[in-house]
């Protein structure tokens, strides 16, 4: 196999905690160390976090680049990380993860293989297997591995196939550049706008759950109730940017049925049906992960909808602003 060059793209913001973990994991990858680059952008973190990625900058010479992304945002270094990439291909990862160790291998057999039946080919990606810090973190993976959250197949399906979105996905960069980068609008949700755009141009976007990475689940209340508001508000920011689906109009739906259940009684029965289904869900996943924390998925996916919608709402209103 013939290795093209690949340019690692990483943004990074007092992750001082996980950053060493993803850049031993990058440094160590199963590829050429003469046909990658890892370029790390700080966003002016308070942390260790720069001093963290300068060790193996240091160490790693004309591997890793320390980067300092001025705007903070990580969506402003995707843009600034493509614009300077030497790649023909470039990859988009988080510091809050690390790879396994054939992650970039994979990626480049898998682009190249599949580019072959698919000349519209333009990304990539693979399966995130959830980490689990704490309960909460636990708690959280286990709502993500459901159909019923609206999550995106990479977090729970285990076959191969042509997706609408991937995570951590290896990109063509003349694609990319083609279609204009990353909306510097979306603060978040970005990559899932770019994939929108990627597919709304023509392009295909390819998922292959042999492409591993391991993603550490958010573990506070207050990580978790950001995540879900905004994860409502990308979806409505993505409307705004002229995509439609009719399963966005779920958050409507969902408040506008809340808002009615006091007044109209046959409501009640509908209502019933939808904590049955939750139950149904979580005893599922209990069974299917050995977890008996799924048995308290009701409650929780209903804070999680609610969130959703509220979100979803705000996004609408206020465009780009309720993400700041």
């Amino acid at each position: 196999m013939e290795f093209p060059f690949v340019t690692v793209i990483i943004p990074a913001y007092n992750e001082e905690r996980y950053i060493r973990k993803c850049l031993e994991a990058w440094v160590n990858q199963d590829y050429p160390k003469d046909k990658y680059e890892i370029l790390v952008y700080d966003g002016i973190s308070t942390d260790r976090t720069a001093e963290i990625i300068k060790e193996f900058e240091k160490k790693y010479p004309g591997l890793v680049f320390y980067k300092v992304n001025p705007k903070r945002k990580q969506v402003f270094a995707f843009n600034i990380g493509i614009r300077e990439a030497k790649g023909e291909y470039f990859i988009i990862f988080g510091a809050h993860a690390y790879p396994e160790r054939d992650f970039l291998k994979k990626s480049v057999e898998t682009f190249l293989e599949i580019k072959k039946k698919e000349p519209k080919l333009a990304g990539v990606g693979g399966k995130i297997v959830k980490l689990y810090e704490n309960r909460l973190a636990k708690l959280v993976a286990l709502i993500y591995s459901s159909p019923l959250s609206g999550a995106s197949t990479f977090w729970y399906e285990e076959e191969k196939h042509f997706a609408k979105t991937v995570a951590f996905a290896l990109y063509d960069k003349k694609i990319a550049a083609e279609i204009g980068g990353f909306d510097e609008d979306m603060l978040t949700g970005n990559d899932f706008e770019f994939n929108l755009r990627i597919n709304k141009q023509g392009y295909k976007l390819f998922f292959n759950p042999e492409i591993k990475s391991y993603y550490f689940a958010r573990s506070s209340w207050r990580g978790f109730l950001k995540q879900s508001f905004n994860y409502g508000a990308v979806k409505s920011m993505a409307i705004r940017k002229g995509y439609f689906s009719p399963l966005w109009l779920f958050p409507i739906g969902f408040l506008g049925f809340e808002f009615a259940l006091p007044f109209v009684k046959a409501l009640l029965w509908p209502f019933a049906g939808y904590w049955i289904l939750m139950a149904g869900e979580g005893i599922r996943l209990a069974l299917k992960t050995k977890n008996s924390d799924a048995l308290v998925l009701p409650p929780i996916m209903f804070v999680f909808h609610n969130l959703i919608s509220f979100g979803f709402m705000a996004g609408l209103l206020f465009g780009k602003k309720v993400f700041r």
